[in-house]
C-alpha cells in the first residue's frame, strides 16, 4: 500500500507540481512583478526580446507557493544569445502509510533542474523579430525522476515608438519516464506594449490561454531614474491574483523586488529577489 501511495504522489506532484508545471512558473523578480505577463516586455518571457546592447548577468532567489523554493541565474550574450540554469525544489514532503498517525514515518524531497537556451534574430524588417527557447529539464521526486524538453517561440513586432505587439508559443515538448510519457500542455499568448513617455509609464496587456483556460494579465511600469515601481495581476474566472515590484537601478547594477498575492492565502504569497549586473 505504502508503494501505492507513492505511485499516486509521483503521477501528480512530480508531472504536474514540480515537473512540468515549473515550466510556467515565473523564476524571476522581474517576470513575478508583472504577475508572469509582459510579452513586449519580458525577455525571459519572449525569447525574440533578447536584443541587448551590453552583456549581463542576472540572479534570482524565489520562494514559490507551499515552501517550493529555487534559484535562477542568467547570461545575456551582446549578440542576442542569453543562456540559464534555474531549479526549483522541497525537501519536507511527509511520507505516510494507509495507517493513520499524527507524526508521518518520514519525509523526503523533490527538485526540478532546467538549462535553457535563447536566441533572437531580426526577420526582415528592423522592427520585427523572431527567438526560440530550448529548455532542457530533470524532475526527482523519492526515487522516480522524470526529464524532457520544451521549445517556446515568440515574434515581436515595433509598431512604432510608443507600440509594441507580440505572439508567443510556449511548452513545445515531451516528459519522459521509465513508465511514462506526456506531451506538455501547451501555452499560447498575444501581447501588447504601450510606452506613455509623457507620464513615464508602461502598459502591458497579454491574453493567455493554457489547459483549455484563458487569463488575461495586466501591468503598469514607472520608466523613472533610478527607481520604479511594477504592479500588475492576473484575471479569469476561476483564478485571480495582484502583483507588485520594485526597481532600484544604480550605474551598472540593478535589484528588483517581487511579490505576488493570489486566492489561497494557505499556501503563501511567492516573492522574488533578482541581482543584475551590467558589464
Amino acid at each position: 500500500m505504502l508503494f501505492w501511495i507513492l505511485n499516486i504522489i509521483l503521477l501528480f506532484n512530480l508531472s504536474l507540481c514540480i515537473g512540468l508545471k515549473a515550466l510556467i512558473i515565473p523564476q524571476s523578480a522581474s517576470m513575478l512583478s508583472t504577475s508572469g505577463g509582459g510579452i513586449c516586455y519580458n525577455q525571459e518571457l519572449n525569447p525574440s526580446l533578447i536584443s541587448v546592447d551590453n552583456s549581463y548577468i542576472s540572479l534570482s532567489e524565489n520562494l514559490w507557493l507551499g515552501g517550493v523554493s529555487g534559484q535562477k541565474i542568467s547570461y545575456y550574450f551582446n549578440n542576442h544569445n542569453y543562456i540559464s540554469f534555474e531549479n526549483l525544489s522541497i525537501n519536507d514532503i511527509e511520507l505516510r502509510n494507509e495507517v493513520a498517525s499524527e507524526s508521518p514515518i518520514g519525509f523526503f524531497g523533490a527538485s526540478w533542474y532546467a538549462l535553457e537556451m535563447n536566441k533572437s534574430f531580426d526577420v526582415l524588417f528592423e522592427n520585427l523579430s523572431f527567438g526560440y527557447k530550448v529548455k532542457f529539464n530533470y524532475s526527482k521526486l523519492f526515487s522516480e525522476s522524470m526529464h524532457g524538453f520544451s521549445v517556446d517561440l515568440g515574434i515581436n513586432n515595433k509598431v512604432n515608438e510608443n507600440l509594441d505587439i507580440g505572439f508567443l508559443i510556449r511548452n513545445i515538448g515531451r516528459e519522459f519516464s521509465d513508465n511514462l510519457r506526456l506531451n506538455n500542455e501547451i501555452l499560447i499568448g498575444v501581447g501588447a506594449k504601450y510606452f506613455m513617455p509623457n507620464l513615464n509609464l508602461v502598459f502591458l496587456s497579454d491574453f493567455f490561454i493554457f489547459e483549455q483556460n484563458k487569463y488575461l494579465k495586466l501591468s503598469t511600469i514607472t520608466t523613472l531614474p533610478y527607481l520604479n515601481f511594477i504592479v500588475g495581476g492576473t484575471y479569469s474566472d476561476s483564478y485571480k491574483d495582484f502583483s507588485f515590484g520594485i526597481k532600484l537601478d544604480y550605474k551598472k547594477w540593478a535589484i528588483v523586488f517581487g511579490n505576488l498575492n493570489h486566492n489561497n492565502t494557505a499556501l503563501g504569497s511567492p516573492s522574488s529577489i533578482e541581482i543584475i549586473k551590467s558589464f
